[in-house]
């Protein structure tokens, strides 16, 4: 990773902000710009001084996203109005990250503010395309107090700076049909609505709504990466053979074995999901909004589309555990360019999005889970009265979020094991041994070291990988 020059000001040390035993950072005047304000709405003259009203600017803000989504990003961003300033916020979108990253890659120049995914933090800082944020949160006296998960704060960080500031989690927990699951008429041991349960309570729901409704799959969870973290970390497991320089996958060690045979006992059992030609028809989430599958993973971003679907009541849960809950998810940071025509208005921008009023602006769409947790917790997100029932499940699955090492190949790695991970959850137990060492095998080709060992790890080697 490479250091970028540090300016002579105050910094907010990262060690500080992960343990957020700072109450606010100290203030001091932004020299980056010309606008040098403090806060989109101080001004850095006196009282008494005369207002002077600076040129006319233009702030590029990336977001990705439908066109629901963006439409919220847009009218949060209209009302950004910082004193003596006439900034016009201009939104650049994409459908999703990975567009976004692509426009990057093929030479797209990076927008003054953007929403980034911390799996394409990697790229962005590699190729210098943002700078980090601590300071410039520092010089406006940005108080993090207790609102920010410190997990959060560490996993956008790199060598010891803050790289972008939280904005949106997006931690996976299990949606499922009320009509297709009835906790209330499962005998043995059922699961109490929006609390945790294990996996032995997720198996038996999934096949009381088999037998009670012929024709439907039981429960579908991704068959990649993402799909199957939660329950090798949920199991005391580790995804990768290593935290901060991963060479493979650790789906082999022994821990993981263990963890691996009992979720494919369930998964794998015949009926119990969609078929391939089932989902070459369409995909898992149409399925579920059909009425067609009881159970399926997911996010907050699903919320919006579920409740539009006429007839269907659905509610949500934690991921099931294996002895520790836990679970993964995709997170977002508010990133500013490091060719961002204006610095200072760029980093007033960052402060004014992060405000309470703009994070109920957005999360009032219903996409957004803010990594604000007072945000997440107040009426703009949970919004009672409205389906899920338990929206509150989403707001304390991220004190279960585990953030895997930061890498830059994970593209490449989704399409050497994702393939292997969907034959390793429709086999049998008694493959996983076998299918185990494929996987991790596969992956250190993508992430092993250019002159490694031919055969790659250990298959008993443990990971370690963590956020």
């Amino acid at each position: 990773m490479y250091r970028r020059e540090r300016r002579g000001r105050v910094r907010t040390s990262l060690a500080a902000l992960a343990l957020l035993t700072v109450s606010g950072l100290i203030a001091a005047c932004d020299s980056n710009g010309p606008s040098g304000a403090t806060s989109p709405g101080a001004s850095p003259a006196s009282p008494t001084a005369p207002h002077t009203r600076l040129p006319r600017e233009t702030l590029t803000f990336g977001v990705v996203g439908s066109v629901d989504e963006v439409d919220q990003y847009r009218q949060m961003a209209s009302l950004f109005a910082p004193l003596n300033r006439q900034v016009t916020v201009r939104i650049q979108s994409w459908p999703d990250d990975a567009a976004m990253l692509a426009a990057f890659r093929q030479g797209t120049r990076v927008p003054d503010v953007l929403l980034a995914s911390r799996r394409d933090l990697t790229w962005l800082t590699d190729h210098r395309q943002v700078q980090p944020v601590d300071g410039l949160l520092d010089d406006r006296g940005f108080d993090f107090g207790d609102q920010y998960p410190r997990s959060s704060l560490t996993a956008l960080s790199i060598d010891s700076r803050l790289q972008c500031l939280p904005y949106g989690l997006s931690p996976s927990v299990i949606f499922y049909n009320k009509a297709l699951v009835k906790f209330g008429q499962i005998r043995n041991n059922p699961p109490t609505p929006g609390q945790g349960w294990s996996l032995d309570q997720f198996d038996a729901a999934a096949s009381w709504s088999v037998r009670h409704h012929p024709g439907i799959a039981g429960a579908y969870v991704d068959a990649n990466l993402t799909g199957v973290a939660p329950f090798i970390y949920s199991g005391g497991g580790d995804l990768f053979d290593n935290d901060t320089q991963p060479t493979s996958l650790a789906f082999s060690a022994d821990q993981n074995r263990t963890t691996l045979a009992r979720t494919v006992r369930v998964l794998g059992r015949p009926g119990m999901s969609l078929t391939p030609d089932q989902l070459a028809q369409q995909s898992a989430l149409d399925w579920f909004r059909q009425g067609k599958v009881a159970m399926i993973e997911g996010s907050n971003e699903m919320v919006p589309g579920l409740r539009s679907q006429l007839g269907l009541d659905f509610d949500v849960m934690p991921m099931p555990s294996l002895g520790t809950p836990a679970t993964v998810g995709n997170l977002t940071g508010l990133c500013v360019s490091q060719h961002a025509h204006d610095v200072g208005t760029a980093a007033d921008f960052l402060v004014y999005a992060s405000s309470a009023d703009a994070l109920d602006m957005v999360a009032s769409g219903g996409y957004l889970q803010p990594a604000n947790q007072t945000v997440a917790l107040s009426n703009a997100y949970q919004q009672p009265g409205r389906l899920p029932n338990h929206q509150e499940v989403f707001t304390f699955a991220v004190k279960s979020m585990v953030y895997p090492p930061l890498i830059g190949q994970w593209d490449q790695l989704d399409q050497a094991v994702d393939p292997l991970i969907d034959q390793l959850l429709r086999g049998r137990p008694r493959d996983v041994p076998r299918m185990t060492r494929r996987i991790d095998r596969a992956s250190y080709r993508v992430l092993g070291p250019r002159f490694g060992p031919s055969l790659g790890p250990s298959p008993t080697g443990s990971g370690q990988a963590g956020g």
